[in-house]
């Protein structure tokens, strides 16, 4: 049997990251979490996730910093990037298309149209 994919979540918001790690765990899903984007870019470097979820405010390296800096590793392998904020400017929008695989669900989201996401993906990659 294969490895199960392995998704980040990155969010300051332990109850978020809890909700999430339990939905996805329960499918079958290795799930990391970390506190912020710094965090969160140590991790992407050192596991290779196949997703990475990520709040956009957070203390420290906020979300959009962290998936500029780690956009250019999807060159490498193309994980998927899924934002996730309650508001989100004209501004995010634009640079939001500007990230390759990434897209973004408004919170509150639901969790069952997150493990969608993820399940797109992660099936798509075989």
């Amino acid at each position: 049997m294969a490895d199960p994919k392995v998704v980040l979540i990155i969010d300051d918001d332990a109850y978020i990251r809890r909700v999430i790690e339990l939905k996805l765990r329960g499918h079958g899903y290795r799930v990391v979490t970390a506190e912020n984007g710094a965090g969160g870019l140590n991790l992407i470097h050192s596991l290779k996730p196949d997703v990475v979820i990520t709040d956009l405010n957070m203390p420290g390296m906020d979300g959009e910093t962290m998936c500029r800096m780690a956009n250019p590793l999807k060159k490498e392998r193309g994980f998927l990037t899924i934002v996730l904020s309650a508001r989100i400017s004209p501004e995010d929008r634009t640079w939001l298309t500007e990230m390759d695989n990434t897209r973004f669900i408004e919170k509150p989201f639901s969790p069952s149209r997150l493990l969608a996401a993820v399940n797109q993906h992660c099936m798509s990659e075989g």
